[in-house]
C-alpha cells in the first residue's frame, strides 16, 4: 500500500525488531537510508482532554518527504493523496479550534459594486478576494494593537458559492475593535427578509463590522469549539484541494496546536468503552477529559507533563 504523504504508515503483524521479510525489506533494498520506528499508540494533548489515538496493531513509520507533490500518479493513488490532503487539513484546522479560545465566528462577503473589488468576475478568484481579505485583516490587527495593545487571533477558511464567487468564514479570539447591531440602520446589507425576522432572533447575539467595507459581514460569538470544529472543516473540500491557488487557510502565528505523545499506551492496553469516541479498521480512537480519574490511573498526567518538561529544557533521552 502507498501513501503519498509526509509520513508513510505500514500495519505490522508482529513487532518491527522481528520483521526479517516482505515489505520492509523491499522498501530497505530501494532506500537503505530509510528509519523506521514502531508506533502502538499516540496522544494528542488538548487544554481539556486527550485524544489518544491506539491501533490494534503497532505500525510502521517512515518519516520521510514526498517531493512534487501529487504529480505523475495513476488517478487511485492522486485519489488516495486528495483524501489524505483533506483530511490532513481538516485535522489541523480542528487542532486550532480546540487549542484555542475562539470568541466570534464572523462571515466575509464581497460586494462586486465596491471600487476595490472591482466586478463580478473578481469574486470568483480566490486569489484575488483572499488577497483583499488578508490586506484588511493586516491593517485591522495594526489598528487593534493601537487602541488596545494587543492583536487579536484568527483562523480563516474560504467557501464558495453556488455562483462560483467565493467568500470566507473566521473565528476570531480577543478582538475588541467596534462590532455594531446587525439589525442596525448603519448596516447597509440588511436586507428586507432579515429585518422581518428581526424579532425572531436572539438579542445581542448577531453583529457586523463597520470597519469592513468590501462588503457583508456578519459576526456571532462561538458557544461551542466543538460544533464550530465540525462547521468549519466542512468547508475543507475537493474543490478547494484542487484550486490552482494552493492556500486553503489563514492562521495567525500565535495560534496553539496539541502536543502530540507518541506511545502512550501499548497496543494491547484495554482503555474503558465509556471513553470510545470512533472506531475503525486498524485503529481506536479515545477523548479521556483531563479531570476524569481514569486520566490518572492511567499516570497519563505524569507522562504529559514529563514530555512537556523535556521539550521545554530541550532534554534528550
Amino acid at each position: 500500500m502507498q501513501v503519498f504523504s509526509i509520513k508513510k504508515q505500514i500495519i505490522l503483524k508482529t513487532p518491527l525488531k522481528e520483521q526479517s521479510s516482505g515489505i520492509l525489506n523491499r522498501i530497505y533494498k530501494k532506500r537503505p537510508d530509510l528509519k523506521f520506528k514502531e508506533i502502538s499508540s499516540y496522544a494528542k494533548v488538548y487544554p481539556d482532554f486527550v485524544k489518544i489515538i491506539k491501533y490494534n496493531r503497532p505500525i510502521a513509520v517512515l518519516n520521510c518527504k514526498e517531493e512534487g507533490g501529487a504529480g505523475g500518479l495513476s488517478k487511485k493513488d492522486e485519489q488516495d493523496y486528495l483524501e489524505k490532503s483533506i483530511n490532513r487539513t481538516k485535522t489541523r484546522i480542528s487542532d486550532y479550534i480546540l487549542c484555542n479560545d475562539f470568541t466570534h465566528f464572523i462571515t466575509f462577503t464581497f460586494d462586486p459594486k465596491n471600487s476595490k473589488v472591482k466586478s463580478e468576475e473578481d469574486r470568483h478568484d480566490l486569489r484575488k478576494m483572499s488577497k483583499l481579505l488578508i490586506t484588511w485583516v493586516n491593517t485591522e490587527q495594526v489598528n487593534h494593537f493601537r487602541r488596545h495593545g494587543r492583536k487579536f487571533r484568527y483562523l480563516i477558511v474560504p467557501e464558495r458559492h453556488k455562483n462560483g464567487a467565493w467568500h470566507f468564514h473566521a473565528v476570531f479570539q480577543g478582538y475588541k475593535n467596534e462590532i455594531e447591531d446587525f439589525y442596525s440602520s448603519k448596516n447597509k446589507y440588511l436586507t428586507v427578509d432579515e429585518i422581518r425576522s428581526k424579532n425572531k432572533k436572539p438579542k445581542n447575539q448577531r453583529g457586523f463590522l463597520p470597519r469592513y467595507t468590501l462588503g457583508r459581514s456578519e459576526i456571532a460569538p462561538v458557544k461551542d469549539k466543538f460544533r464550530m470544529s465540525s462547521y468549519i472543516k466542512k468547508y475543507i473540500t475537493k474543490e478547494l484541494i484542487n484550486e490552482k491557488y494552493k492556500k486553503r487557510y489563514w492562521a495567525s502565528r500565535n495560534l496553539k496546536l496539541p502536543e502530540i505523545i507518541e506511545n502512550i499506551v501499548e497496543s494491547s492496553t484495554k482503555i474503558p468503552k465509556m471513553y470510545l469516541f470512533s472506531k475503525y479498521d486498524y485503529h481506536k480512537v479515545y477523548i479521556i477529559p483531563k479531570n476524569s480519574e481514569y486520566f490518572n490511573f492511567l499516570d497519563f498526567a505524569n507522562k504529559v507533563n514529563l514530555t512537556l518538561k523535556r521539550r521545554k529544557f530541550n532534554i534528550k533521552i
